[in-house]
């Protein structure tokens, strides 16, 4: 009887706690740790759930967000289960209680894929632009969770349903974030149940398909950030105060010249692109979509050579790449000086993103030319029934030159050379 009494059992020798680190990351965030206090004997492990600032109680020690409340005691309470299951769990050394948990855990999971980490692996095979959006929709997955991994079976409808009202509350209704967001992990989602499952040999290792229709809002209606024929010609002959600022008019000039060629491509045009006068590149926001890898060939028109002239650099082609440290830096500093340009024609939000746009519009509703052949010289990718034709025609860029030309003459108000393209 006496014996009875003062036994103790096992899960009442071995206790589970949490705790707030109080290292911040760069971040901003706090790790939390689970305590296991066996035998005496204390054992702190970092787990991977992360709270901020604002999800802490005030003297730092506690949750109070019920998101994470709610992760940690379900994680705690697993432990405490997989603890009953262990037979002379009390005869162990507080370290290797902790690891047998964690194996047996792992055992019972079965399969198990970070679906954060897969995203990240899947981004080392994508193009530098494309990634950086991945990039930019997986640290906004991290932030609210409150941890670095997911299972990917842990993404429910439910829960995307939550992160896309976070989304909605933090950018606002209509945010092209959570419909952007939403679609990489869309993508990616796919791609492993693609890996993963095989339904010929019944082998289901992903069930959940949680991207239900109408979870991912449509993409916001893009603002026309078009500049007229008259703003065009304001532009030509106005003059920045600034080095920043006539470097950005130029650029913005070149980009239009070039069929609204994007800065990141201007950037890294080498010498070798420019044979004969005609500049060969793959647009870097899509070559990686596409099977053609988005090459295009353009003139180079009096207008682009003109300018070209003034930054020839060692690096590259253009100066730009001795001038700035990346594509990014380069496009921060354009997009700046534009600022100025944009003050002195009236159009003070005046980006990097009206040239092309500009470049399509006045060619379709000023010159006439068709929609097919504004597609085309933008580089924009074939769909349906044209991307098979494609397969089998050889393209003529010399439409894309004869149009280029057309827009030129207009907006510099010249006698057109080019040939008309028919509407």
């Amino acid at each position: 009887m006496l014996q009875n009494c003062c036994k103790k059992s096992r899960t009442e020798m071995t206790t589970f706690a949490y705790e707030v680190s109080q290292y911040k990351r760069r971040d901003g965030l706090h790790q939390i740790t689970i305590r296991m206090t066996h035998n005496r004997s204390v054992v702190r492990k970092p787990s991977n759930i992360y709270a901020s600032r604002e999800q802490i109680s005030r003297d730092g020690k506690k949750l109070r967000d019920a998101y994470l409340i709610d992760a940690v005691t379900t994680y705690i309470e697993k432990l405490r289960q997989i603890l009953a299951s262990i037979e002379g769990s009390e005869y162990y050394q507080a370290s290797d209680l902790w690891n047998a948990l964690q194996q047996k855990m792992k055992d019972e999971r079965g399969f198990r894929l970070d679906f954060i980490a897969y995203t990240e692996k899947q981004m080392l095979t994508m193009d530098v632009k494309t990634a950086e959006g991945y990039r930019s929709s997986i640290n906004s997955l991290k932030r609210f969770l409150g941890k670095d991994a997911v299972d990917v079976n842990e993404i429910t409808y439910s829960l995307l349903l939550k992160y896309r009202g976070w989304l909605e509350k933090s950018y606002g209704k209509g945010c092209r974030a959570a419909s952007y967001y939403l679609s990489c992990f869309q993508h990616i989602h796919r791609m492993a149940r693609e890996e993963f499952n095989d339904d010929d040999l019944g082998i289901v290792r992903i069930p959940r398909q949680p991207f239900k229709s109408g979870l991912i809002p449509p993409q916001p209606v893009t603002e026309h950030r078009v500049l007229s024929v008259e703003q065009m010609r304001s532009l030509i002959l106005c003059n920045p105060t600034t080095i920043r600022g006539k470097i950005a008019k130029d650029v913005f000039l070149l980009s239009f010249a070039l069929v609204g060629m994007n800065t990141i491509d201007i950037y890294y045009i080498i010498k070798s692109d420019v044979k004969d006068g005609v500049l060969h590149y793959n647009r870097r926001k899509t070559d990686s979509l596409r099977k053609d890898n988005a090459f295009i060939m353009v003139r180079v028109e009096p207008e682009a050579q003109e300018i070209m002239e003034r930054y020839m650099g060692h690096k590259r082609l253009l100066s730009f790449a001795d001038r700035y440290a990346d594509h990014k830096n380069f496009n921060g500093n354009v997009n700046k000086g534009l600022k100025e340009v944009g003050a002195l024609i009236g159009v003070p939000g005046l980006n990097t993103y009206y040239s092309r746009h500009t470049w399509g519009t006045i060619a379709r509703n000023d010159c006439g030319i068709s929609f097919d052949n504004v597609h085309e010289s933008l580089n924009h990718a074939k769909r349906g029934s044209d991307r098979v034709t494609d397969i089998y025609v050889k393209r003529d860029f010399s439409r894309i030159w004869e149009a280029n030309r057309k827009v030129l003459d207009l907006v510099y108000r010249k006698r057109s050379g080019g040939m008309a393209v028919s509407t």
